[in-house]
């Protein structure tokens, strides 16, 4: 497949055809047919696309096809062989627990060459390859299975026991069966120009790129400027983003005549030390945003022979030409001794191992300043009147409130850092708060990010709030859209926060100390529940072999209700964390601030407001805005950099209607690499009101409440090319029959290998159809990768009441070998409950908020629709746009005609904007901004990230993204 072509497709819907001016006679016939390929798949093609695909040449049409269809399966997953345990799957095997017991009677007693243990034949089979069990094919039929019925290893594929089975014949859709959105194809006449503006949309992004827009930024950068700088605005918001770049030029560039005029320009847009760190790491093959991939400190200390821990490895420092080298360094002499010194000491590990390549002792007299900086970060010491001492002694001299020069009894000397955080922590240990926030006017993305801790050591205190007040208007213009949205964001509802009590405090510290459940017995847990399942399936035939039952309860005996402390404490106000990482993962910590103040709450929101609108009245303006009502459920994106690759592009924390629809189909599909064994599992937990566990299906219940949900079979290896695939079909009104409120899925590494380190693996969920294909790449509603340094992942969690899904995309953390849904239910149960409750709290920026600040800017009129089809005119104001959201409905019946107007149009989707505005009216340079789906022309797409990044600002003064609350 073409790169560049595949690119388009994804993010434009548009692909790239020439046709010739004479079409060929069968040219209509022939578009005709690939027309009936793609709407069986859920596509269709535009107008514009079909003529010229009716033009191709016959010699090219052909392959031009079968890759437009390869690209589109590839969309979903549909290219992959998903061939799952039980061919039969949603007919798993009912009686699961005599399934078990026949299969562990097998795998300890079968041998080779002796009759079968279970049916008595004399020859009971041939050990498999390569896991070894014995298995009856009278026991075992192989045409019910696809892999080792024992194990759920596959097997080689020179083996003798399986048989081909032919895949069952597919059944069309039902009239009865819910519709999906189907998805258009349109012509891309000018590939290098869609090019470039992709190009500089992503890299105009205020927030660093996700791990597949990078990707996809790399082959639109060699599409179009291959080691060329030129190209680049000249504010990049995202240094993530600008590292990257300038990494990809020096490699381009590398052995050209070219070369030092691309390190000149990559240090001329170095604007501190940890700009130049983050694009060596990116140079050397490493994340730009200087994450590190998390040590395993805690080795299981159970695991089976032959399947060693694998984990990330960190990346090997690439050696640096001379030019380079020198330039870094010049970089950090230019910064200061003191302020290069606190850049280093925020990423300790990455800069002692740049440092072994950059040599920073080697030349002290021509960089004085860098050599002082790594001095501090090493604790080196060294004689006084060497170089690098009399470097240290001037430095200190220089820059005493940050240098500090220690002398040792060996009479060698060393330097220690006083950060600039430590003067703020000292101005705050002596109750200085207005001295404080004189301090952070310097950095003032820190001073924004700790706006509440600030207002707490403010209280009542009207000079202390004044001076936090003031310092907050003078640096709001220097600060990022982003962080300023964040802050105001995470202000809603703080005068009526309540702290936790005393009993719920001391309940939350015996949840944890019970949770604490030590890996090494997760071995012991596996045998427990499968001796169970044992003693269960023997009491059946043997009843005599069951203990007495207790005598009857005295009904005058006091009675103590039963709790498991490893239950989330739900009732105790809390905070959600979102620490920063390449995965998304949370920590949820009891509630113990104070309330604030509404005055000093409003005082920050207008502020903002005014900020933002300010900077969007400086864009070129439109003569209308419309506005969906329901943006305000839809959280802006944030963090992208963390977000998995997806079909369906769900914000973090969006709330999505399911279809109507009784089944849904979450599968699984992953890869391993050779020699390491792969086991993935796919699993579901139902939640009642409470969020109290009321069961779950997964590889050890494959099914739950007879078939309210089916889980398809435990695979455990996924060799290529099959691979491995797992189902698991979740039937709704029978689990709000069981009792069901909520349900998360799981995706869970059951032998700890990280998502990272597997060639492939993506799950998502689909819209089975009754009788119909097992995987249907028409019905899939949602495909995610499996990505990062992560084991656990919680993509949502669904409402079953209301019929909402909560998009979470969520890494859990766990550590050891024998990751499943009996040990982690409990850590399953607190983090769904705390998803559902902060993003339906109203803590984040939505996508109104972004619209509202551009339509109050930009617009001469604003409209604001409702769910309902009405409509309500408003101020061109921010509060007024947020008012008119809360309603469910309007004075106005129908939209204005909207015939000839510039309009900026907001909508949750490209279907949503269809029946808001109609596309054929509008004039050219009218703005569509939908959550997902792409709008047809006239209008001009935009995404709500780009739509932030519009109101960029000259600088947030710090390259660190901090701990978001």
């Amino acid at each position: 497949m073409d790169a560049l072509a595949v690119v388009l497709l994804r993010r434009t819907g548009r692909v790239p055809a020439v046709g010739t001016t004479e079409p060929p006679s069968d040219g209509t016939a022939w578009v005709a047919a690939l027309e009936a390929d793609l709407a069986d798949r859920g596509w269709v093609l535009r107008h514009a696309l079909r003529v010229v695909a009716s033009r191709l040449p016959a010699a090219l049409r052909v392959r031009w096809a079968d890759w437009l269809l390869a690209a589109v399966d590839d969309l979903v997953g549909a290219d992959r062989p998903m061939l799952p345990l039980y061919r039969a799957f949603p007919n798993t095997p009912h009686d699961v627990e005599a399934l078990y017991v026949r299969r562990l009677l097998t795998h300890l007693f079968a041998v080779p060459d002796a009759p079968c243990v279970l049916c008595g034949r004399e020859v009971g089979g041939a050990p498999l390859d390569p896991c070894g069990h014995v298995v009856c094919p009278g026991c075992f039929p192989p045409e019910q299975v696809s892999a080792c019925p024992i194990c759920g290893r596959r097997i080689a594929p020179d083996n003798t026991y399986l048989s081909l089975v032919p895949p069952p014949a597919r059944r069309r859709p039902p009239v009865s069966a819910p519709a999906l959105p189907v998805r258009a194809l349109g012509h891309e006449a000018d590939p290098l120009g869609a090019a470039r503006r992709l190009r500089d949309e992503l890299v105009g992004r205020p927030a660093a790129l996700g791990e597949a827009d990078r990707a996809d930024l790399k082959v639109l950068v060699d599409a179009t400027a291959p080691g060329r700088l030129h190209w680049l605005p000249e504010v990049v918001p995202a240094r993530e983003t600008l590292a990257t770049v300038l990494a990809w030029a020096l490699h381009a560039a590398a052995l050209r005549p070219g070369y030092a005029e691309v390190v000149a320009a990559a240090r001329q847009r170095w604007s501190s030390a940890t700009d130049a760190a983050r694009t060596l790491w990116a140079y050397s093959g490493g994340d730009p945003g200087l994450v590190l991939p998390a040590a395993d400190d805690e080795p299981a200390p159970w695991r089976p022979p032959g399947e060693p821990v694998v984990t990330v490895p960190t990346p090997r420092v690439r050696a640096l030409p001379r030019q380079l080298r020198r330039a870094v360094l010049t970089h950090l002499d230019g910064c200061g001794a003191a302020t290069a010194a606190e850049d280093l000491r925020r990423h300790p590990t990455v800069w002692k191992r740049l440092g072994e390549r950059l040599h920073p002792y080697e030349r002290v007299a021509a960089h004085p300043a860098a050599a002082v900086a790594f001095a501090a970060l090493r604790g080196t010491r060294t004689a006084r009147d060497s170089a690098l001492g009399a470097a240290l002694v001037a430095a200190c001299a220089r820059e005493p409130r940050h240098l500090r020069l220690t002398d040792h009894p060996d009479g060698r000397v060393s330097v220690r850092l006083r950060t600039h955080a430590s003067l703020v922590e000292a101005a705050l240990s002596g109750d200085d708060v207005a001295g404080a926030a004189r301090l952070l006017t310097e950095r003032p993305g820190d001073l924004w990010r700790r706006l509440d801790h600030l207002l707490r050591l403010a209280g009542d205190d009207p000079t202390a709030r004044d001076a936090v007040e003031a310092a907050l208007r003078r640096t709001a213009a220097r600060v990022s859209p982003g962080v300023l949205a964040a802050a105001a964001a995470q202000l809603a509802g703080r005068a009526e926060t309540v702290r936790a009590t005393d009993e719920q405090l001391a309940a939350a510290d015996r949840a944890r100390a019970a949770a604490r459940v030590t890996v090494a017995e997760a071995p012991a847990r596996v045998f427990t529940v499968g001796l169970a399942g044992v003693v269960r399936e023997a009491a059946r035939h043997h009843p005599e072999l069951l203990p007495a039952p207790p005598p009857p309860p005295d009904d005058d005996a006091p009675t103590r209700a039963v709790t498991d402390d490893r239950q989330p404490v739900l009732r105790m106000p809390r905070r959600v964390f979102f620490p920063r990482g390449d995965v998304v993962t949370t920590w949820t910590e009891p509630e113990r601030r104070a309330p604030l103040a509404p005055a000093a709450i409003s005082a920050v929101r207008t502020l903002v407001d005014a900020e933002l609108t300010a900077r969007a009245a400086r864009l070129d303006r439109y003569d209308l805005a419309v506005l969906d009502a329901t943006l305000a459920d839809v959280p802006a994106p944030m963090r992208e950099r963390a977000a998995s690759e997806q079909l369906a592009g769900w914000p973090r924390g969006s709330v999505r209607a399911l279809p109507d629809a009784d089944v849904l189909r979450l599968f699984l599909h992953w890869a391993q690499p050779d020699g390491t064994r792969v086991d993935l599992d796919l699993s579901c937990v139902f939640f009642d009101e409470e969020w109290q566990r009321v069961g779950h299906c997964d590889f050890t219940r494959l099914r739950y409440a007879g078939d309210a949900a089916v889980h398809s079979g435990d695979l455990t290896s996924a060799p290529a090319p099959l691979g491995a695939t797992e189902f698991l079909d979740l039937r709704l009104p029978r689990l709000v029959e069981r009792g069901a409120r909520y349900l998360a899925p799981l995706v869970l590494s059951f032998n700890a290998v990280p998502f990272e380190a597997l060639d492939e693996a993506f799950a998502g969920v689909m819209l089975p159809l009754a009788g119909g294909e097992q995987f249907d790449g028409a019905r899939v509603l949602q495909r995610f990768d499996l990505r990062g340094n992560a084991r656990m992942l919680m993509p949502f969690v669904v409402d079953l009441r209301t019929r909402r899904l909560l998009w979470t995309d969520l890494t859990l953390t766990g550590r050891g070998y024998g990751h499943d849904v009996g040990r982690h239910g409990g850590q399953l149960a607190r983090a769904a409950a705390d998803q559902w409750e902060h993003f339906l709290g109203g803590h984040r920026t939505t996508v109104l908020d972004l619209l509202a600040w551009h339509a109050a800017g930009r617009a001469d009129r604003v409209l604001v629709g409702h769910p309902d089809g009405t409509w309500t005119e408003v101020p061109a104001e921010v509060a007024a746009v947020r008012a008119a959201a809360t309603t469910g409905s309007g004075p106005i019946t129908a939209l204005p005609d909207p015939a000839g107007l510039r309009v900026l149009a907001g909508a949750v989707d490209a279907e949503a904007l269809a029946r808001m505005v109609p596309t054929s009216v509008v004039a050219a340079g009218s703005t569509a901004v939908t959550v997902t789906g792409l709008p047809p022309a006239p209008w001009t797409a935009a995404g709500p990230a780009e739509v932030l990044g519009l109101l960029g600002a000259r600088g947030d003064g710090t390259e660190r993204d901090d701990l978001v609350a």
